[in-house]
């Protein structure tokens, strides 16, 4: 019994270091080429008394999924290869980026920033390997249970 636990603990190790090695040295390349990162923004209905002359469509920056968080604001999930947004400099005219969505326009917001990976980014071993071993450690158990029954 007790060289099942040493190999479960030294299989799990083996598991959690090669997990956490592969998340934190993922290519950005691989998971751009993937299509699995996005950077979300905040946009808000865009309010001036004069109209606009010059705007973009969602496709132009990137856009892939609009979410509408209520009557003001919306956030966007904007594919990173389209990346960054052409804001100008800060405190001018130049800095708003002005899309239409849905008969509206919406100026993003430069100063809210969130990345976030797609789904799907882990890469496809860690999950089965991952039920395997918890099975392991599950059937283990078990067995541990059962043997300290029959003593």
């Amino acid at each position: 019994m007790k060289a099942v636990l040493v190999l479960m603990a030294i299989l799990t190790t083996i598991y959690v270091s090669a997990v956490v090695y592969a998340n934190v040295n993922a290519n950005d390349d691989y998971y751009m080429t993937k299509g699995h990162v996005y950077v979300v923004y905040a946009a808000y209905k865009h309010e001036q008394d004069t109209p606009l002359t010059e705007w973009y469509t969602p496709e132009e920056l990137g856009i892939v999924e609009v979410w509408e968080l209520g009557n003001r604001a919306v956030q966007i999930v904007v594919d990173r290869r389209k990346e960054p947004f052409p804001f100008g400099p800060l405190g001018t005219d130049d800095q708003l980026t002005v899309f239409l969505y849905k008969d509206e326009f919406y100026t993003v917001s430069h100063r809210w920033v969130t990345f976030a990976n797609g789904g799907g980014s882990l890469p496809p071993w860690q999950i089965p390997i991952g039920g395997a071993l918890g099975a392991g450690w599950v059937f283990t158990g078990a067995l541990f249970v059962k043997w300290r029954k029959k003593e």
